[in-house]
This record gives structure tokens, sequence and C-alpha cells, in this order.
């Protein structure tokens, strides 16, 4: 963190100078060094000159891997000028609580021995007497209750069979090395690796869907990048301060009201009362005609019309 005295791109330098070759060499330096760089917000630029003319993004944090899977929410916030030509940045890894996150359904749930059962199990036992738009809410919550009580037991037991297969394999693997495995020893040894690749792809169809990548090739199971992806995709999208009326918001209450007021304006009829249309001597079909005209196509008509 401090002061690296370059930027990355032409973008953070106004009025300025920039040089193409420094901003390449810069960016190959954080590449090859395997490091990352959270979105700051509060300010685009961190230096500004004494005569105030020429601006530039000198100051940020640049952080390993292992740090952006560990803390992939945090923030990056600068903070005013005083008597320093530099702003103070300051990382920030406490989590902000915007709330209940939207619950997210797995493909991978669909490959699971009994999940389709349980799940039409559960909604055929749902029964609640209140309107239906209320009913319906209801019995997506109860049900996405009912799946994560029920994903959690199964990834709990199936965390028990990987470990105890994967270490039996292992066992017959060191085995093999002093003497010729017996046809039972053989045969329990292709059930071992056979369960655990069979729970590894599950996992990595997991990770996939996260990551909301296409791979070039499908079936590359590389999961150290599709969980670079996921971390990346979180610190990128995430909203950890806005601008309103000028000052720089970071209290999750606050940012969720503002983007509420944007939408709902987004939404609303912009007029109360739209001029309707009145032509009294304009043709019209009969109301039998009319009925016609919107009934649903017959089974002949389909039929006449392949």
């Amino acid at each position: 963190m401090g002061d690296f005295n370059e930027v990355r791109d032409e973008s953070e330098r106004r009025n300025s100078e920039f040089n193409a070759s420094n901003a390449e060499a810069f960016n190959h330096f954080i590449l090859v060094a395997g490091l990352q760089e959270y979105n700051m917000v509060g300010g685009k630029f961190t230096y500004i000159s004494d005569r105030g003319d020429k601006l530039s993004k000198l100051d940020r944090y640049l952080v390993c891997l292992g740090f952006m899977q560990k803390w992939p929410t945090a923030s990056v916030l600068t903070l005013d000028r005083v008597a320093s030509d530099h702003r103070l940045i300051i990382l920030s890894t406490i989590q902000t609580d915007f709330g209940h996150i939207p619950f997210r359904f797995f493909n991978s749930w669909c490959e699971l021995h009994g999940f389709l059962d349980f799940v039409n199990q559960v909604c055929g036992n749902f029964t609640f007497n209140v309107p239906e738009d209320l009913a319906i809410a209801i019995k997506l919550r109860w049900l996405k209750n009912n799946i994560k009580g029920w994903i959690k037991q199964e990834r709990s037991r199936t965390k028990g069979v990987y470990e105890d297969k994967k270490k039996r394999a292992t066992v017959l693997d060191n085995l093999a090395e002093e003497r010729l495995l017996l046809e039972d020893e053989l045969h329990e040894r292709a059930d071992c690796k056979s369960v655990v690749s069979e729970l590894d792809r599950l996992k990595f169809l997991d990770t996939r869907q996260k990551s909301r990548a296409r791979w070039a090739v499908e079936g590359d199971e590389n999961s150290a990048f599709f969980d670079h992806i996921i971390n990346s995709n979180i610190s990128i999208n995430r909203v950890n301060a806005l601008k309103v009326d000028g000052v720089w918001v970071s209290n999750p209450v606050v940012i969720k009201e503002v983007f509420y007021e944007i939408f709902s304006k987004q939404f609303t009829e912009p007029m109360g009362a739209r001029l309707g249309i009145m032509c009294p001597n304009l043709s019209t079909i009969s109301d039998s005609e009319a009925v016609m005209l919107e009934a649903p196509f017959s089974i002949v008509e389909i039929k006449n019309a392949i």
C-alpha cells in the first residue's frame, strides 16, 4: 500500500502526462506478482498538484489472492485532503450488513439422490389458507428453508463419505507400492476413485455456476481460476459507498433507500390520466366476432394449420 508514483491506465490521470510504457510495466509487475486491487470509492484521484490543475491516482492497495479470498467484500475509501496534497486511503475488512442475501439454487442439486422427491413432497405438504399472492410468497420462503436444511445434512454426509473414500484410496495406493493388490482391493480402489471423482465434479459445477464464467473448454475443472473469478466479481460488483448530494455515504440503510427511490421513479407511471380515444364514427365488429378473435385456437384449427 502507499504512493506507487505511477498509474495503470490513462483514465487515472487528468491534465497530467501519461506514459504508456510505464503503465504497461506497472501492470506487468502487478500481474506477475499475483496481486489484486479493490475498487476505490470517495474520490477518483488521490494526488492533486499545488495549483490544483493536475490530478492522478497514485495511492492504492494491492493485495495477494489469499487476502482477496479471505476478504472479498473489503472496501477502499478515500478521505478528504487537509494539509497534504494526497488523500488518505483506508482499507476496511469490516463486513457491511446489507441484510439477507438472495437464495441461490445450484443446478447440481438436481443430480443429488432423493432431492427432487424431497422437493415434490415438501410442495405437496404445503397448505395455507390466504390470498394466492401471499400464499406463493410464503410457500417459496418455506420451501427455501426446507431445501437449505436438506442440503446442509446432505453436505455433512457427503463430506464424511468423501474424506473416508479419499483416505482409503490413499491407503490402497501406498499398499500397491509394496505388493500386488487383491481383486477385492482393486474393486474397492476403483469404487473410492469413482465416488471422489463424482463429488469433485458436483463441487466444480457449483463453483462454475458461482463464477458466472464460461471457460473455453467445457469440462475444464480449474477451481483456482473460478475461485478467482468469484472473488473478483464480488469485489467489483459490490457497492460499498454511494455519493448522495455530494457526500459519500456507506450506511447500508441509506444506500438501499437511494436505490429504491431511483428505481421507483423508473417504474412509476409519468402520466396520472392518459387521454382516451373518442371516435364514435369508426366501424366496429360485432360482439360475437370480438369473442371469436380472442378465443383460443381449437384442436381442429391447429390440425388444419399443420
